[in-house]
């Protein structure tokens, strides 16, 4: 299958694994495997970054090399070289974290979508490339719950297929589930 990044959404992140930017690919070159992003001061003193493409059912994850643009071209952005691309399964891979929000709005069944009677909050709290991490009021999920989540950037949002693989209850108000992504068929990504 032909890889075609453009108009996905990015998170690009430092050496150190701090957020830089969430941005919108706004070019994807196949054969110099790079993208264009928009142009942005944050970019310009980093030589190296990390990204998380978000994708169905799975985002991509990559190193990559941020490179000048010809002074006619600044406008037109940052072309970013991608390289490692992470496509196995390893526990020990990196987390990114992500602070945002988002709501859940329905739950999938044997390939249905039930809506729930309230939306149920959820607090991200990081993202590899095989599945998330967020927290949520005590006992709102168990394992085996299936459900779309929504990742919001600046320029948009991205949907995802996720299922419950393990929970965690805080001794605070809430707990924390861990997710893998999952194809529309209920595999797992790359299964």
């Amino acid at each position: 299958m032909k890889k075609d990044f453009r108009a996905c959404n990015a998170l690009i992140y430092s050496e150190d694994s701090d957020l830089i930017a969430n941005v919108k690919v706004l070019d994807y070159d196949s054969f110099e495997n790079s993208i264009m992003v928009k142009n942005m001061p944050a970019l310009d003193s980093i030589k190296r970054c990390e990204l998380i493409i978000l994708t169905a059912p799975t985002p991509y994850m990559y190193k990559g090399t941020i490179h000048k643009t010809a002074i006619n071209q600044a406008e037109a952005g940052k072309r970013i070289r991608l390289f490692n691309e992470n496509v196995t399964e390893n526990r020990k891979e990196f987390r990114y974290k992500i602070n945002s929000s988002t709501g859940i709005d329905e739950l999938i069944y044997d390939g249905k979508a039930y809506r729930l009677l309230t939306q149920l909050e959820i607090q991200w709290i990081d993202i590899s490339k095989s599945g998330v991490r967020f927290r949520s009021k005590t006992n709102a999920f168990v394992n085996g719950n299936r459900f779309q989540v929504r990742i919001k950037t600046d320029q948009g949002s991205t949907s995802l297929l996720t299922e419950v693989v393990n929970t965690f209850d805080t001794p605070l108000d809430y707990s924390e589930y861990g997710c893998r992504f999952v194809d529309k068929d209920g595999d797992e990504h790359g299964q």
